[in-house]
């Protein structure tokens, strides 16, 4: 049994649970008997014990599978010094590992038995995990990451504000005390000056973002409904589109794609609740802004509504629709031809 260039019945298969202080290991063989196991530090001195763990359960880097869980605090010097020796290193969504964890009598939950979860996830569901590259890891796609993050939660700071702002409004209305009503007048100026700084922080952002993007991805802004910050949120969740060979393996990622259930004579296609959840919510705000802003996915839309799909069932529809858009534009480099 061989996928690519290794043969999987005499691969050593390494299951990490990752953590920001420490990451959890353990190595087993295609029949799950376990070589070995290590918890050690998120830090040089961590990453170079791993390295020397995995040389001694198994001399050869070319025969060792590695799954590291979701984004867990891995950072990208981990990444690196693994990408430096491993060629088959892949992501596990830790939807899979709670499906492994679930499995079976036992019960609980501990980083050792996370870490074995995601070995078996590796043995049994190996092509469809997307493989991790350096393009995964570059300068470029680790900014965009941070400066996304940042954007973020300089967003959800708005956001309270803005409440804050209106409690604040509703209670100086119907204050009857003068004192009172000065206090909050000073609380208003104040947070009106926090909203205009996190508005011009934004900004700046914003033109960072684009710089990152420009000669690469920047040809997702031609999409209507796509501006920088969706762009660079698409590029940053996503990492490196190469990693997936196929459309459908993108909708996978995506948690896009249906999922098929049947039992005997009953069939059924449901949603898909699993995949990159964070890449997931920004193509649903794609195809929301594609309603507004371009007459064809509005047409496209209210077709499958006329075909009985509720209305939850035709967004997703046009999202799987602008997301096959979206990989072919990151694949090709062209502007969109609507």
């Amino acid at each position: 049994m061989k996928h690519g260039d290794i043969d999987r019945n005499q691969a050593t298969y390494v299951g990490m649970d990752c953590h920001p202080s420490e990451h959890t290991a353990i190595a087993v063989n295609r029949f799950e008997e376990e070589k070995g196991r290590l918890t050690f530090a998120n830090s040089w001195e961590g990453i170079k014990e791993c390295l020397s763990w995995l040389q001694r359960i198994d001399a050869a880097p070319r025969n060792v599978i590695i799954g590291l869980e979701g984004r867990g605090g891995k950072g990208s010097g981990f990444l690196s010094s693994l990408l430096a020796i491993y060629e088959h290193v892949y992501e596990v969504n830790p939807q899979y590992t709670r499906q492994r964890r679930q499995f079976g009598t036992r019960g609980g939950k501990s980083d050792i038995h996370d870490a074995r979860c995601i070995a078996e996830v590796v043995i049994r569901k190996l092509p469809e995990l997307p493989l991790i590259t350096t393009e995964y890891i570059a300068t470029r796609i680790l900014l965009l990451k941070k400066y996304v993050w940042q954007y973020e939660e300089e967003t959800l700071c708005g956001a309270r504000l803005k409440n804050h702002l209106w409690q604040l409004r509703r209670e100086y209305t119907f204050s009857s005390d003068a004192a009172e009503r000065m206090l909050i007048a000073q609380m208003i100026k104040e947070k009106e000056q926090a909203r205009k700084r996190i508005a011009k922080k934004q900004g700046t952002l914003e033109k960072t973002l684009q710089e990152l993007l420009a000669g690469y991805e920047e040809n997702l802004t031609t999409v209507p409904g796509i501006g920088v910050i969706l762009a660079a949120k698409i590029v940053a969740h996503t990492g490196s589109f190469k990693r997936f060979a196929t459309v459908q393996k993108y909708l996978k990622y995506a948690g896009i794609a249906p999922l098929e259930k049947a039992s005997g004579k009953n069939k059924k296609v449901v949603q898909n609740h699993k995949g990159n959840r964070l890449l997931n919510s920004t193509l649903h705000m794609v195809a929301i802004n594609q309603l507004r802003h371009n007459p064809k996915a509005s047409v496209y839309y209210n077709k499958k509504l006329s075909e009985g799909k509720t209305k939850k069932h035709a967004i997703r529809c046009v999202m799987k629709r602008i997301t096959m858009i979206v990989y072919g534009m990151l694949k090709n480099g062209q502007a969109y031809r609507g």
